[in-house]
């Protein structure tokens, strides 16, 4: 009897290997509401809530001004995010205002910013990097505001400041499939 369970354990091991193996990696696939799609990477995925989300009901996402719509990160690893968020402009507001006035109010203090107009296929808005603390780490962040039909969509991507090369190929194709729907 002895000599069976360990038998017994393997094979269970072993089974549970080859539906793990059969299932494989996430896949990517296509995420979409009315209004945007995007292209989710393999092995990224939606998240409803985890620790390190923060979203102010008076301030928005991070302090923007602007509700999240939904939120993905890399196999739940709390590593890298990306982020759509919207709000409708105000009258008489336009895209370049309400993006200057973001990060003037922006608490805490941003650092480094780096601010250039964005222009990609039919998108075109304007894109910022930086860096900031939120909670106890520091993040680097990359948002680029975009206009359509009178709202404001912020695509942000956010990682750990010494991980933000090594996710920058993901965070590029899901920028290069995001359209807005007609």
């Amino acid at each position: 009897m002895l000599r069976i369970q360990p038998i017994a354990s393997s094979l269970g091991f072993l089974l549970v290997m080859s539906l793990a193996c059969r299932l494989g990696p996430i896949q990517a696939h296509t995420y979409e509401n009315e209004m945007i799609t995007f292209t989710i990477p393999s092995a990224w995925q939606t998240t409803e809530e985890f620790p390190y989300h923060s979203v102010s009901p008076e301030k928005g996402y991070y302090g923007l001004g602007v509700q999240e719509l939904v939120l993905i990160q890399y196999q739940g690893q709390g590593k890298a995010f990306f982020a759509v968020a919207a709000a409708p402009l105000a009258n008489g507001e336009d895209l370049e205002t309400r993006f200057t006035q973001a990060y003037q109010m922006a608490m805490p203090e941003i650092e480094n910013a780096s601010q250039q107009l964005f222009e990609q296929g039919e998108l075109s808005g304007y894109e910022i990097t930086y860096k900031r603390p939120w909670g106890e780490p520091w993040w680097q962040f990359r948002d680029i505001w975009l206009e359509k039909d009178a709202v404001v969509y912020v695509l942000s991507f956010r990682t750990a400041p010494d991980s933000f090369d090594t996710y920058s190929d993901p965070f590029d194709q899901i920028l290069e499939s995001f359209r807005f729907k007609e």
